[in-house]
């Protein structure tokens, strides 16, 4: 008894605006997936085609090659590709729990989601504190001068 009276309190309940709003977010979501996806086969792709010369500059002799090497290629790939399994995980759960009214989907999909922000935060904390880190290194060169 005491079962079904937890079960009722927590059942899915969703109103049809509601739904429209989680479907639209699932085709969203899916169209960002692959839109990144392409962008990472062009990415391997550019990677891979012969390096040109850096470029002359006028007068100046100067010779910029801005060409990235394929290993940072590769990581930035991999990471991108774990953090849109998880957006992917979260668009096909949460179109398949609002399709079917499966509250277990649906919260398998919000959890993905929270994941894929979990790992960004992480990320954007790692960056910050390299920036920061090299912004004191910076500084103290400058100041020993």
């Amino acid at each position: 008894m005491e079962q079904d009276v937890e079960n009722s309190l927590f059942d899915l309940s969703i109103d049809e605006t509601a739904k429209d709003h989680l479907r639209r977010i699932s085709s969203w979501t899916m169209i960002i997936v692959i839109t990144a996806v392409i962008g990472y086969v062009v990415a391997i792709i550019k990677a891979l085609m012969p390096k040109t010369q850096g470029t002359q500059s006028e007068g100046f002799g100067i010779s910029i090659n801005t060409g990235q090497n394929l290993g940072s290629v590769i990581l930035g790939i991999l990471i991108g590709l774990l953090l849109n399994y998880f957006l992917y995980q979260f668009a096909n759960l949460t179109k398949r729990g609002v399709n079917g009214m499966s509250q277990t989907d649906l919260n398998a999909g919000f959890y993905n989601l929270k994941i894929y922000f979990v790992i960004i935060s992480v990320l954007v904390i790692i960056v910050l504190a390299f920036v920061l880190l090299v912004l004191l290194a910076i500084g103290a060169k400058a100041a020993g001068k």
